[in-house]
C-alpha cells in the first residue's frame, strides 16, 4: 500500500512541472501534430487564381463568424445578419475586382504586343 501512494506521489510530484510548460507552451492541435503542418498548408497564393481563392475562404470565414456573433444578439439579429452579408458581398466584389484587374493587365497568349 506504501509503495503504491509513494508511486502516486511521485507522478504528481514530476507531472506538476511539466503540466505547467504545457500549459505555457504552445500547442499544435490536428491529427498529423507530430509529423507537423500537412504539405497542402504550404501551398503559395502565387498565381491570381489561388489568391483569390485564398482571400474567399477568409471573407467566407469571416461571414461565418459574423453570423455566429448576430445569433447572440437576440431582437437586433436580422440587422445583424443584413449588415453581415452586406460586408460579405462587398468584400467578394473587392476580391473579383483584384482578379479582373488582374485579367486585364495580363495579355492573352495569342494578343498581339
Amino acid at each position: 500500500m506504501k509503495t503504491a501512494a509513494l508511486a502516486l506521489a511521485a507522478t504528481f510530484t514530476l507531472a506538476a512541472p511539466m503540466a505547467g510548460a504545457a500549459a505555457t507552451a504552445e500547442e499544435h492541435v490536428g491529427i498529423n501534430a507530430e509529423k507537423g503542418d500537412p504539405m497542402r498548408w504550404r501551398i503559395p497564393a502565387d498565381t491570381p487564381r489561388l489568391k483569390y481563392e485564398a482571400e474567399a475562404k477568409g471573407i467566407r470565414a469571416s461571414l461565418a463568424e459574423s453570423l455566429n456573433e448576430c445569433r447572440a444578439l437576440g431582437a437586433g439579429r436580422p440587422a445583424c445578419d443584413a449588415q453581415a452579408q452586406s460586408q460579405y458581398r462587398a468584400d467578394l466584389q473587392t476580391a473579383r475586382g483584384l482578379l479582373a484587374q488582374d485579367r486585364q493587365a495580363t495579355p492573352a497568349p495569342g494578343a498581339p504586343r
